[in-house]
């Protein structure tokens, strides 16, 4: 037996079976922001099995932050339209999911909001894949530290509010001693090996505040974002946890030292942070020479 349809479907039958199959998220919110409908893709979406259950409940009340809501409906003052505005949104599971959301404004006659309608598009896995390539960009893909480029930009950023706060910043160049002897007798792949253990004890060393650069081939550098007087000291810590690294973990036969200069960056003072880099590299070399004078000593 064949299906038949109605003739002529009217405008809201359309409409309808429109909104419930399209596979994108629709919705539409009363002026203060309850839900008035969802299609069965939203629902979906954001975990649910029934659109039911969002019904009557606060848009805000989806939002991992609220002000996103609140910023994203002082959008309309100026716009009818508000397109591809991304935030977080709570699912029924406790999960978060970043969303686009383009939506519109229904007025009266009298220009007053009676509904808005909108869209949503789940974009979590696209925004994981940006955020992937920003830290790929930022980070040395062998020790996971910053590389040279986010230095620039982590300076820029943190210079800036130093003057603005009146802190200093204390600047550690850290370069590991005989490294091209561990290259050279016992291979790259251990070379290596001794990088990422080096920028696990810097890492480890320091707060969270503070950030470690992979300067060069064997070099890195460790700033230290307000410093007060607690340079010496962090740069102490460093070669004590170093010093505990046991040879034998490496597989090779002599313990993994660290040359360590120190500077540091003072708001007012003139001195440029190039100059201050420059600085704490001398003192790091000075350093080195040193190491080198006492381990060729000990050899002898």
């Amino acid at each position: 037996m064949t299906e038949t349809y109605p003739a002529h479907p009217s405008d809201e039958d359309r409409y309808r079976s429109l909104f419930e199959n399209v596979p994108i998220g629709l919705y539409i919110t009363a002026p203060d922001g309850r839900i008035i409908d969802v299609n069965a893709a939203l629902a979906k979406m954001l975990g649910y099995s029934d659109k039911d259950a969002l019904l009557g409940t606060p848009a805000s009340d989806l939002y991992a932050n609220p002000a996103d809501r609140e910023h994203e409906q002082l959008l309309f003052e100026e716009e009818p339209l508000v397109e591809d505005y991304e935030a977080q949104l709570k699912c029924c599971d406790g999960r978060l999911i970043w969303v686009r959301d383009t939506c519109r404004a229904i007025r009266n006659d009298d220009g007053s909001i009676r509904a808005f309608e909108g869209s949503l598009q789940d974009i979590t896995d696209e925004k994981a894949a940006e955020e992937q390539l920003i830290y790929m960009a930022m980070h040395d893909p062998l020790t996971g530290v910053h590389n040279r480029y986010a230095l620039t930009q982590l300076l820029e950023t943190e210079t800036s509010r130093a003057r603005r706060y009146e802190h200093p910043i204390g600047v550690l160049m850290v370069d590991v001693n005989r490294f091209k002897e561990v290259n050279d007798r016992f291979g790259h792949a251990l070379g290596d090996r001794v990088l990422q253990i080096v920028a696990d004890v810097l890492t480890s060393s320091v707060r969270d505040t503070d950030f470690v650069v992979r300067y060069g081939g064997d070099e890195f550098l460790v700033v230290l974002i307000e410093t007060n007087g607690e340079t010496a000291v962090v740069r102490d810590r460093i070669i004590q946890a170093m010093a505990h690294r046991h040879p034998l973990d490496l597989l090779i036969d002599f313990s993994i030292t660290l040359s360590i200069g120190l500077a540091h960056w003072i708001p007012g003072s003139g001195m440029s942070m190039e100059s201050v880099l420059s600085e704490a590299d001398a003192a790091m070399y000075e350093e080195k020479r040193r190491d080198a004078s006492v381990s060729s000593d000990r050899r002898s």
